[in-house]
């Protein structure tokens, strides 16, 4: 997977008293913020999820909690204040990037897909005009077959 995500830790709010430090992982990649800082995740796949763990001096977990990869992805940019589950608050700024290299390749991915999609909706088009043609030519030789008239002349101009 392409791409890496930046998280910048702007400011804690009531942490639990016993916490100094958060902890930010996201797959094998940690780093720990003591008061502010920013980090650069690279993103190895979609399933692993930013987890933040808020630590005692001593290192120990206080309290926890995880944002969704995907929904970082979804919103590319996302300043907000995230709520920890064993208490307190963490403001954060979460920005998903491409390199300018990825983000080609991503682009040629894109165009190639529309094209694939748009020769298949065409070669559809031309089947059931196909089928139309049949269904009418069958039709018209049957009706004008007693009649005499040329149906190759209907058909054909």
């Amino acid at each position: 997977m392409p791409g890496s995500i930046q998280v910048s830790v702007l400011d804690f709010k009531e942490l639990p008293l016993s916490s100094n430090s958060v902890k930010l992982s996201l797959g094998k990649v940690e780093h720990e913020a003591g008061e502010k800082g920013s980090f650069s995740f690279p993103l190895a796949n979609l399933r692993d999820n930013l987890i933040i763990t808020v630590q005692d001096s001593e290192g120990n977990q206080v309290s926890q909690s995880g944002v969704r990869t995907m929904s970082i992805i979804e919103k590319g940019i996302w300043d907000d204040v995230f709520p920890i589950e064993g208490g307190g608050l963490v403001h954060m700024k979460l920005q998903f990037f491409l390199s300018e290299e990825e983000q080609t390749r991503v682009r040629l991915m894109r165009e190639s897909a529309m094209k694939k999609k748009q020769v298949e909706i065409l070669g559809s088009r031309y089947e059931v005009s196909g089928l139309i043609l049949l269904c009418l030519n069958k039709c018209l030789s049957t009706e004008l077959l007693g009649t005499g008239v040329s149906t190759h002349l209907l058909i054909n101009g």
